[in-house]
């Protein structure tokens, strides 16, 4: 039998926070909002899809904590519960892009089905296996079910 403790890893999730200067930083989680702005006075922090979506920059409660994934923005304190400039909104673009999944999977050329006659609506997805054949992140390990023995 083999150990199968050598396939399994551990992701250290993240957040990113863009600061007030426009560079990005990496934040392992957990962690809460007052810690950031107790490395960074003067600032709150706010969550970049909620800008997106309401289109104010509005502050995160200090006990709050960030979510894994996320992005957050920086900004000082008077301009909470206002407008974000087009910079800001920029920015936030461009991270929110770097952090969109990119999807693995195989797909069926579209010359291979025209002999056949069938239509595929979807194509078939293959999940991502390690090299060792243990399969990545999102996918459920097999575990046996043993079952007593009547002598």
């Amino acid at each position: 039998m083999g150990n199968l403790t050598s396939c399994f890893y551990v992701e250290i999730q993240t957040a990113i926070i863009i600061g007030a200067g426009g560079n990005f930083r990496k934040i392992n989680l957990p962690i809460t909002a007052a810690e950031i702005m107790l490395d960074e006075p003067g600032h709150v922090v706010s969550q970049a899809e909620q800008i997106r979506r309401t289109g104010r920059i509005a502050a995160l409660k200090a006990d709050e904590e960030l979510s894994a994934g996320n992005v957050y923005l920086l900004v000082p304190v008077n301009r909470a519960n206002s407008k974000p400039s087009e910079s800001e909104m920029a920015l936030i673009e461009s991270a929110s892009a770097k952090r969109r999944p990119k999807r693995r999977s195989s797909k069926i050329s579209p010359a291979a089905t025209e002999g056949s006659g069938e239509k595929i609506e979807d194509p078939i997805t293959v999940s991502p296996v390690h090299s060792a054949g243990c399969r990545l992140r999102g996918s459920r390990p097999w575990t046996p079910v043993l079952h007593p023995i009547s002598e």
